[in-house]
């Protein structure tokens, strides 16, 4: 080991050994500490709030110094007989994990992975998972990259993100709308069941059990009021028939939620529908449009790679306080004749029976 490596470990440990570790009871320093360091919509404590009125228990920790807060942990106890128990940072979507002030990078880091350890030892979970996140190196965490994004910089304005565009998506957007399909902002919770009747359809689609309505009503209420939340509607000759929820916040807007009627799939109203998302962001001063995680190689990785951006990969870590278990993947095969079942029950069905599975799902 030499001495610069050897001085920063000494530094690392000063910093551990002043730091705090305690739940966090402070909505407003919460907020204001993930928003300043680079958190998402998804840590902030109203996402907190919607999570734990559906069901998981939440605890959200903080590291401090001096009573300032310099890192954070939103954390969700996730019970589930078919699906293990798990401590999540954060359920229901794609960026969570830590969120720690890069001037006590590791020390919070470790600080609060320890912490981490600890709870889940406690609540006898399966596994805790902190996802979306590259903090280096864990102890005690496996480190997994199962998922990609793409991130789109619209600092340079709408001009620039058309160029970027494969010129296949380019003729597409253009196609959508000479065949008449126009975009608008929704307003109000009917224009939310227009986007949630679509969702619908496309949880059964996909052979997945839907999130209840109250579930986004939550969201519109608390996000919605302050722009957070956009909720995009796409409509054919009055049809509605592609719908979208981004959430704006900080510098960077997060590309939710898409659902869509497969029927009207010819009339390319998803690659409309992404463009005004990215127009938007590129007009309003946002620096990044993030198109949500997929899988590599799959139909949803490539469509979203042809509205050009950064591919990244998303860093999960992992503790099994029993030993390593399988991490449950809605794409393996064992789960194709659930979703083949799935597919074929009334919609009206899958609506009632499906939000007790999909709590416990976390995704």
């Amino acid at each position: 080991m030499d001495d610069d490596t050897s001085t920063a470990q000494a530094a690392v440990q000063t910093q551990s050994e002043r730091i705090s570790v305690e739940l966090c009871t402070d909505a407003g320093a919460w907020d204001a500490f993930v928003e300043r360091h680079g958190g998402s919509p998804f840590t902030t404590w109203r996402w907190g709030d919607v999570v734990e009125s559906y069901g998981p228990e939440r605890y959200y920790f903080v590291a401090t110094v001096g009573g300032d807060i310099v890192g954070a942990a939103p954390l969700f106890h996730v019970r589930s007989r078919l699906f293990r128990d798990k401590l999540v940072s954060v359920p229901f979507a794609s960026r969570g994990s830590l969120v720690v002030d890069e001037a006590y990078r590791e020390a919070a880091r470790d600080r609060l992975s320890e912490l981490v350890r600890t709870l889940a030892d406690v609540l006898e979970v399966d596994v805790a998972s902190l996802q979306s996140r590259d903090l280096g190196s864990v102890e005690s965490f496996e480190h997994r990259q199962r998922y990609v994004a793409y991130e789109v910089d619209v600092g340079e304005g709408p001009d620039a993100v058309w160029d970027e565009m494969s010129s296949s998506r380019r003729t597409h957007i253009r196609q959508a709308e000479d065949d008449g399909v126009r975009v608008r902002v929704g307003e109000d919770t009917a224009d939310l069941r227009t986007f949630y009747r679509l969702y619908l359809q496309t949880m059964r689609g996909h052979g997945s059990p839907p999130h209840p309505f109250r579930f986004f009503k939550r969201l519109w209420d608390r996000f919605h009021g302050d722009g957070t939340m956009r909720l995009y509607i796409v409509e054919h000759d009055g049809t509605p028939i592609n719908s979208a929820i981004d959430f704006a916040f900080g510098s960077w807007v997060y590309h939710w939620k898409e659902v869509s009627d497969y029927d009207y799939r010819d009339l390319n109203g998803g690659s409309l529908l992404v463009w005004k998302g990215l127009e938007w962001a590129a007009e309003n001063g946002y620096e990044t449009y993030d198109l949500g995680r997929t899988r590599e190689g799959s139909g949803v990785y490539m469509f979203k790679k042809s509205f050009g951006g950064d591919k990244v990969w998303m860093d999960d870590y992992h503790y099994f306080p029993d030993g390593e278990v399988e991490l449950p993947d809605p794409d393996q095969e064992k789960y194709e004749l659930a979703k083949r079942v799935w597919r074929q029950i009334p919609i009206p069905v899958t609506r009632v029976i499906g939000p007790p599975l999909r709590r416990s799902i976390s995704l």
